[in-house]
């Protein structure tokens, strides 16, 4: 008989077909030797007992009595599950009801910054250049920008008492500096379920927006990876909605936020403009007197806003750390932009300094330039101020090239402001060659972060925390410096 026919055979048919065969049955396979069905004890499901251990009776061979003792059982136990969830539940409710109120309780506490501004604001539908614009009161003014980045607001249960550290920060160096314009480049929230407690990410923005006016500053921000996380309760698009619905409230009479075009990447693309008068007889004070006198006025300096996005490459969570760039359509639209402000400007290029979120690759590879050369200045690389400190000096920037840096030295950039990497704090001025043969200077700066629970014990850090004072003169040109929540000031502008 073939192998494959022996294992075919039903049990008690061996003997039997072996004897069929003409040949002898192998030892134990006789009549004597009982069969596997009783070696095992029968049905496994049956009401008898194997090892001592009583089995679980299948529903079907229980009486009514017993299924419904089973039934009150598995009730008790399904209910006293939910109970649990349902009183985990309230208790994350109520401690994120108390510690969010208590922070607007805070806020609500916060006093506006004591500072009379030189400066005129003008509404971009009231503006010559179709952008919001900031006009000096003589020649002489300087424009001051608070710098902001990482924010990261949980404006949940579990991380009221760090929000409440983070506002306080923020309200500190505001009063600190008395900025005439705060720029926030990213990561206002961190809407992370296991930090914050919540998905809901509009929860940091009405937290931070609310503070903002009470200071009573003039403030907007771009967008950074945290801030519409994909499982966050609202994405890019909503928010951005959301940002331009508050601007345009009463709420929020200092927010400048704007869209941007629709026929180009991300949200937020925008330009804010300072204006200096000629002469000290040009007197602007108000929207009338602006547009009696922009004619004997000129452009100094732009503050050019861009979404650089969030994740790629497949990266839906952000576990592999691969962000995305500022797109080649946005940097088409700065440079499109830059030539027309020049060609009102009576041909003068308007210089320009840029604010997002993820850092372009040339922060990390100039600054490896500087390490490499025993972090002392290079031919092309000058040390201002800060740190590289991220583990390995590292940098954080998107995956691929991009043509931010070599664009912003053909048309007036003078520094690039990012966030991103909460320990990276430095600032180096790099010379590069534009097109024309003319040497260049670019700075590239991280800013202060904020961050209370987005990077792992980060709250016991203090070194990183605090903002940047960027001072603009009104021949266009800039110096900054950093203004630590805890700690000595620099020196001096660099």
């Amino acid at each position: 008989m073939r192998e494959e026919d022996e294992k075919k055979l039903r049990p008690g048919e061996e003997e039997t077909a072996f004897e069929e065969a003409g040949i002898s049955a192998p030892d134990g396979l006789t009549d004597a030797a009982p069969r596997e069905e009783e070696q095992s004890g029968g049905d496994y499901f049956a009401d008898g007992e194997k090892s001592g251990k009583k089995k679980r009776k299948r529903r079907r061979d229980m009486t009514p009595e017993e299924k419904k003792k089973r039934r009150k059982r598995d009730l008790i136990i399904a209910g006293s599950v939910l109970g649990l969830i349902a009183v985990f539940c309230s208790v994350c409710a109520i401690v994120s009801y108390v510690g969010y109120t208590g922070n607007f309780d805070y806020i609500a506490t916060v006093e506006a910054v004591e500072y009379d501004s030189p400066f005129t604001f003008i509404e971009a539908e009231d503006s010559d250049t179709g952008y919001y614009e900031f006009v000096a009161s003589s020649p002489d003014d300087e424009f001051r920008i608070l710098h902001l980045t990482d924010i990261h607001l949980g404006a949940g249960p579990f991380s009221a008492q760090k929000d409440r550290w983070a506002l306080d920060a923020v309200r500190t160096v505001v009063q600190r500096v008395k900025p005439d314009l705060v720029i926030v480049t990213g990561d206002l929230g961190f809407p992370v379920p296991y930090a914050s407690g919540t998905l809901n990410n509009k929860r940091e923005i009405d937290m931070f927006g609310t503070l903002m006016e009470e200071l009573d500053v003039y403030w907007t921000v771009c967008f950074g990876n945290h801030d519409t996380e994909i499982y966050s309760l609202y994405n890019r698009e909503e928010i951005s909605d959301y940002f331009v619905e508050m601007d345009a409230s009463d709420e929020w009479d200092k927010f400048l936020y704007r869209e941007g075009p629709e026929d180009i990447a991300g949200y937020g693309n925008d330009i804010i403009l300072v204006r200096h008068p000629d002469s000290e007889d040009v007197q602007i004070v108000d929207t009338a007197s602006y547009a009696e006198n922009v004619e004997n006025t000129h452009l100094t300096q732009a503050m050019v806003m861009f979404d650089s996005h969030s994740y790629t490459d497949g990266d839906y969570f952000g576990i592999a750390w691969k962000y995305d760039n500022i797109h080649q359509d946005q940097i088409d639209w700065y440079a499109e932009e830059m030539d027309r402000l020049a060609e009102y400007n009576d041909g003068t290029v308007v210089k320009s300094l840029l604010f997002f979120h993820i850092p372009l690759r040339e922060y990390g590879k100039y600054w490896e330039e500087y390490k490499n050369n025993g972090h002392q200045n290079t031919e092309n690389v000058t040390y201002v101020f800060g740190k590289a400190g991220e583990s390995g000096e590292k940098s954080f920037p998107g995956v691929d090239e991009d043509l931010v840096f070599e664009t912003a030295a053909e048309k007036g950039g003078q520094g690039i402001f990012c966030g991103h990497d909460h320990y990276n704090t430095y600032a180096i001025d790099v010379k590069t060659r534009n097109r024309a043969g003319e040497d260049v200077v670019i700075r590239l700066e991280y800013g202060m972060s904020i961050d209370y629970i987005a990077y792992a014990g980060i709250s016991k850090n203090i070194e990183q925390r605090g903002g940047t004072e960027i001072k603009i003169s009104p021949d266009g040109s800039f110096q900054s410096r950093q203004r630590p929540y805890q700690g000595e000031d620099n020196a001096a502008f660099m």
